[in-house]
């Protein structure tokens, strides 16, 4: 069977990247010819295209421009046209005229489109986007049901062609390991008596991370045992240094930045900080939960991850005191515990969720 997955770019930042990576790594290869359209990998991230091609992946990259994007993809289908699935990895508008060129240059391939996003408002321009994915597309897949519906519809997960296919991780990778944990807070200096809360991501607006520093600050003021470790890089991390160094933080704040064993420092993680202004269902509260390790989000992080007891939300609005008290309340102290049962039970392990996947494939795509 031949699959064209079209996604966003390379980089081991982007949460997408890293689903549509992990994904591709638990499918069988030998059954599915997979080409993954992609943007090429920022300047400052790696890339995830080694692990791909020695798995079998075909990497189609190009300019990472949405305009450049499209035109390349109208090139190649033209060209390619045989193929049996389009799985389409979408959280914008312009996906859905899009998704009306794939169907009229491969009339014959299933078109899955998968929205990995919930970014508000929701627009005329949206409401008009939801009409054109459900013309064209033949089945919808979302990170949650809150991303699904407000890429494709208010109403797509009460029809039989929607699913959820969630952001599920690598047991074997994000769980508890207390030496990995005893190894990165040694690397940065982080004594036993120190608190670390920690970070992973883009460092951006979806990820407010302003309000991630004030919210810090408030809990080394609390309690001065406290440090705060930053993983990854991006758009705002000048001005989030400058912040550090304005509230004179500067010995409290660590940036690691863009780090390829993201497990390692989730288990150095007393609490994982999540106060982001937008997500889908982001893969980093998975990956925390896998790891043990306590978790604080805001209130516009939909709740389809959180799967266990470790996760708990509050509005932006509440007082930086709240915040900062209910990460002291949650923080663990010293290694995590397991909660991979829950985990598993609820299909965020990475194979079960390959297989499902696969069930998907077969079902669309005519296999015997």
């Amino acid at each position: 069977m031949r699959i064209l997955m079209i996604s966003n770019h390379l980089g081991v930042q982007s949460g997408v990247q890293r689903y549509v990576q992990n994904l591709l790594l638990h499918l069988d290869l030998a059954r599915y010819q997979v080409d993954l359209f992609v943007g090429q990998c920022p300047p400052d991230q790696a890339s995830t295209a080694p692990a791909l091609q020695a798995a079998g992946v075909q990497i189609l990259a190009v300019p990472d421009h949405k305009k450049d994007r499209i035109r390349a993809l109208w090139a190649h289908l033209r060209a390619h046209k045989d193929y049996d699935i389009i799985h389409y990895h979408t959280a914008s508008k312009i996906g859905a005229p899009v998704c009306g060129m794939m169907r009229a240059l491969c009339p014959r391939a299933k078109i899955i489109v998968h929205s990995h996003i919930v970014y508000p408002p929701l627009t005329l321009a949206w409401h008009a986007a939801h009409l054109v994915y459900q013309c064209f597309a033949d089945y919808f897949l979302g990170c949650g049901v809150a991303a699904g519906r407000f890429v494709f519809g208010a109403h797509i997960d009460q029809k039989p062609n929607f699913a959820v296919a969630c952001n599920a991780v690598d047991q074997s990778r994000f769980h508890p390991d207390a030496a990995a944990r005893a190894a990165v807070r040694a690397r940065y200096g982080v004594a036993g008596t120190d608190r670390l809360a920690g970070f992973v991501g883009r460092i951006n607006h979806q990820k407010n991370p302003l309000f991630l520093l004030d919210v810090f600050a408030a809990l080394a003021a609390a309690d001065p045992a406290w440090k705060l470790l930053l993983v990854g890089t991006g758009e705002m991390e000048a001005e989030v240094r400058a912040a550090v160094q304005a509230q004179g933080l500067q010995d409290r704040v660590l940036f690691a930045g863009v780090q390829d064993d993201v497990p390692a420092f989730m288990n150095a993680f007393d609490v994982f900080l999540l106060p982001s202004n937008f997500e889908g269902s982001p893969v980093t509260l998975v990956e925390a939960q896998g790891c043990g390790v306590p978790c604080l989000a805001s209130a516009n992080v939909p709740n389809d991850g959180a799967v266990t007891d470790l996760v708990h939300f509050l509005p932006l609005d509440a007082p930086l005191a709240v915040w900062a008290a209910t990460a002291q309340r949650i923080a663990g102290r010293g290694p995590h515990a397991d909660h991979w049962a829950q985990l598993a039970a609820a299909g965020y392990e990475l194979g079960t969720a390959a297989r499902r996947m696969e069930q998907l494939y077969d079902e669309l795509g005519g296999a015997q």
